[in-house]
């Protein structure tokens, strides 16, 4: 037969063996399955006190006999007659072996075992299944100690195979279950799990007060928070031993003693908790079929060992009739997506389609295959859970964006986009149209706030003339993407032609291509300039959203009370006049639009169409970005809200959206600010996700984290 040897740390050896001989009272036994649990891992790493080499490990074993019956093998040989075994608590006796510790075990073809440790496997339960009988034995021993009652609360710290059974026995007898899992990754990985047994699963809890309590995981500190969370005359079931060499303060045992919360052991398992796992678990029998990561064969056991020694996998279980050493040695691993630093070609052979709809049919969501990934890097990072906020948000973001664990911000642009706007011939503005031009000769001369802020931040500004009614010399930071001068008064006629709002579509995607061909843009922000443009924006989000006009217009670059009703009105009129399909971004646009809004909405496609974030700035661009939004939904994922408008529309734009602001200084701009501070901090939060250390890189202790 063959076996698996341990012989030293981390070495192992398939050997091929004789028949083990039986003693008296013993039976030989053919080995069917044997899981791996992680304590077997931990005696593969650092040994164990009752370990001596070599040893053949393995001790949740389903075997059969001649004959053909088979059993699961209780893994302890008690001596029977200490008072420990006359209670019925032969786990606790003095004399105490057990398989894969004191004698060899499962991981060999065959097994010697006591006849009296052996527990027969009912007909329905499959022999691969029936492994969970060892673990779940122990959990139920745990329980026992809680005397859980219908109704009361239970905490569980510890996502993985025993915490999960913990939670379905708990759940079975009445309990209210909550599992605390700080891995983002396993989480995910349950989600099925989770669905199915409607069992809830976090990273962490406000609440406390809990009637029950139960470490199913070594960490300290989740065993001290367990403490903290613990209600008066709480019980705790102390399940899972501590990683070695770890203080516990005297202050927390204190809080044991104020709340007489009553602190119970669980050691392993009975026979009586074998029998009585193997009698409940047919009823589990799918839902524990979730649990098991994999079946592997015997020479997959040394590649899959780091895997559950992290705590990261679930039930691996051996299948000794298994020979497949190329499956036996591919373990599963967090795939690693790299980044391509090439540009992907901007070619649309679509002869019959517009530029915005050949992007926008380009356009694809952003994947999620690395979010489980990245959020549990981000956690381990040397910092309390979620310590960073918002920054920690941005790295993941932009780690989906990207398609990798390892995010850059190598160029950051911005785009001012401008135009002027017909809608102004209402009086719907504090300040005259001219101001535009005059601030786009502010810009280029580099005078204006968004100017002192991209140099600050080492940001890229163009400004784009959509349609400024002025004309500007040349200058090396000037697009010129002139449609006309001025948009119509949407109050009266619609903002633009067909033929208008496709080149103000294309324009903006056409800027943001050019400067992304030339340099590799990582993050793109948008600005704008344009007097009289909150009217436009807050008419678009009022169409979109449904919120209703006098919900959606603020005071823009200063009105009064009385203007503020005015621009109210003329909004409610134009919109009922207009008669707007809040589904078509295109009709929205055209009737009641802006030349620099519908730009910023095609440089938003553009941008979601090569995989590259998108900084918006308040009111103005943000509702450009949800007109983006309703042409093509996928761009969400790339966009950032830059920081907090005064402008109240933008509320219910981010909220139709779901996104959160990054920064509430309670500015009011324009021109790209909000955007151009924030893209610096996304900036931070990718050297965040690279640069800063892990808790095992800096060796830091997790204690009180």
């Amino acid at each position: 037969m063959k076996k698996l040897v341990l012989t030293g740390l981390k070495r192992f050896s398939i050997n091929e063996a004789s028949l083990p001989e039986p003693g008296q009272g013993e039976k030989l036994l053919r080995v069917l399955f044997c899981a791996v649990c992680r304590t077997d891992a931990k005696m593969w790493s650092q040994g164990h006190r009752d370990l001596v080499f070599p040893r053949v490990m393995g001790h949740e074993v389903v075997a059969e006999d001649e004959q053909g019956k088979r059993f699961v093998i209780w893994p302890g040989t008690s001596c029977g007659r200490c008072s420990h075994c006359a209670g019925g608590r032969e786990n606790l006796c003095e004399t105490m072996t057990i398989m894969g510790f004191h004698n060899d075990g499962g991981f060999a073809g065959h097994v010697v075992a006591p006849e009296a440790s052996l527990v027969p496997v009912p007909e329905g339960l499959a022999p691969g299944i029936a492994c969970f009988a060892e673990p779940v034995g122990c959990v139920l021993n745990a329980v026992s100690k809680l005397g859980l009652e219908p109704g009361q609360r239970v905490l569980i710290y510890g996502g993985g195979t025993v915490g999960l059974i913990a939670a379905l026995v708990c759940q079975d007898l009445g309990g209210e279950v909550c599992v605390i899992e700080k891995s983002e990754a396993k989480i995910d990985r349950l989600t099925p799990f989770l669905e199915r047994t409607g069992i809830a699963c976090m990273k962490d809890t406000h609440e406390s007060g809990f009637d029950c309590v139960i470490n199913a995981c070594p960490d300290p500190v989740a065993f001290s928070l367990g403490v903290v969370k613990a209600g008066k005359g709480a019980r705790y079931a102390f399940f899972s031993g501590l990683a070695k060499n770890k203080t516990v303060e005297t202050n927390l045992v204190n809080i044991l003693h104020y709340k007489e919360v009553s602190l119970s052991g669980a050691y392993g398992l009975t026979r009586r908790n074998m029998v009585d796992a193997l009698a409940g678990m047919e009823r589990y029998h799918d839902t524990l079929a979730m649990l098991k990561e994999e079946t592997i064969p015997l020479s997959g056991v040394a590649a899959i060992m780091p895997r559950v020694l992290s705590g990261e996998a679930l039930k691996y279980v051996v299948d000794l009739s298994m020979e497949d050493p190329v499956k036996a040695s591919r373990a599963p691993v967090c795939p690693t997506v790299t980044r391509k630093d090439d540009l992907a070609a901007v070619s649309f052979p679509n002869p019959g389609k517009p530029l915005w709809q050949a992007v926008s049919d380009r356009v694809r969501p952003v994947d999620q295959t690395l979010r489980a990934a990245a959020q549990t890097k981000i956690d381990n990072k040397t910092k309390p859970l979620g310590a960073l906020g918002g920054i920690e948000d941005l790295a993941l973001q932009m780690s989906l964006v990207q398609k990798t664990l390892s995010p850059v911000v190598r160029k950051k642009a911005l785009f001012v986009f401008a135009g002027d706007h017909g809608i102004t011939e209402e009086g719907v503005s504090a300040y005259p149209s001219e101001v535009t031009a005059q601030m786009v000769e502010n810009f280029l001369a580099g005078g204006a706030a968004i100017n002192v802020l991209c140099r600050h931040h080492d940001i890229d500004i163009k400004i784009v003339d959509m349609g400024v009614k002025a004309d500007f010399k040349d200058h090396p930071d000037l697009i010129r993407k002139k449609v006309a001068r001025g948009t119509r008064n949407f109050a009266l006629e619609p903002a633009m032609t067909e033929q208008e709002v496709t080149r103000a579509l294309d324009s903006g995607m056409e800027v943001f291509f050019a400067s992304h061909e030339a340099c590799k843009i990582d993050v793109v922000g948008l600005g704008e300039m344009g007097i009289g443009n909150t009217t436009p924006a807050s008419a678009i989000i009022s169409c979109v959203t449904g919120i209703s006009p006098a919900e959606a217009t603020g005071r823009g670059t200063g009105v009064d009370d009385q203007g503020l009703r005015h621009k109210t009105e003329v909004i409610e009129r134009a919109l009922a006049f207009q008669r707007v399909d809040p589904k078509n971004g295109v009709e929205i646009l055209r009737k009641i639009g802006g030349f620099e809004i519908a730009a910023m909405a095609g440089a938003v496609l553009a941008a979601a169409s090569t995989g590259t974030a998108v900084v918006l700035d308040g009111v103005i661009s943000t509702a450009a970005g949800l007109v983006a939004s309703v042409i093509n939904p996928d761009v969400n994922g790339y966009l950032i809200s830059g920081h907090k408008s005064v402008e109240k529309a933008q509320e219910a734009a981010l909220r139709f959206m779901a996104l959160e602001p990054v920064v509430d200084f309670r500015m009011r701009l324009g021109e790209g600010t909000g955007a151009a501070l924030t893209m610096d901090i996304v900036d931070v939060a990718c050297k965040i996700m690279n640069e800063m250390a892990s808790f095992d890189d800096a060796g830091v202790s997790k204690k009180g984290v």
